[in-house]
């Protein structure tokens, strides 16, 4: 019986070695992904543990193990991505809110007076939208509404929003 049949059996000693048997592999693709040599070994780390806690999931039959392995090491590098994207525009909005604390203009000011205004069921998914950059579904969760409700409460917001701004 080899590695990854005993490993499928709960074999630990089995499958840690088919993982060190991959781990290269990963960690060379994470490396042409990322070219960062520390990203694309903590991202590979992060596989490996990924796969020991889901290996219970892997079926041979649907794709090779080196296959299933890169698929969870890219998804891991698009959540990085992800996070470095918040990470910027978070530092960006803060910024922008010290500047605006410290020198506010009468644009801003309007625009706060009118966020204001707005029912806090419109203000939370306007602010989570266009001032944290979170899409449709990341603000259904963190609000516990389907992503359609997300969709119409951010449509009347930003039209009571222009409205108001624009003064029609």
């Amino acid at each position: 019986m080899n590695d990854l049949k005993k490993a499928k059996k709960g074999d630990e000693a089995a499958l840690a070695r088919v993982l060190l048997h991959e781990y290269d592999f990963v960690f060379h693709y994470l490396l042409k992904l990322t070219l960062h040599p520390s990203m694309a070994e903590d991202l590979t780390q992060d596989t490996m543990v990924k796969a020991i806690e889901r290996f219970a999931q892997y079926n041979a039959k649907k794709a090779k193990l080196s296959t299933w392995l890169i698929q969870i090491g890219t998804n891991l590098w698009r959540d990085e991505l992800r996070k470095e994207k918040r990470k910027q525009q978070y530092q960006s909005l803060q910024q922008l809110e010290w500047e605006m604390r410290h020198e506010p203009t009468t644009e801003w000011i309007a625009v706060i007076a009118e966020l204001e205004k707005l029912k806090p069921e419109e203000r939370i998914p306007v602010i989570l939208k266009h001032y944290y950059g979170y899409g449709y579904d990341e603000i259904a969760s963190i609000i516990g509404a389907p992503s359609g409700t997300v969709k119409s409460r951010l449509h009347s917001g930003m039209n009571r929003l222009r409205k108001e701004l624009t003064h029609e």
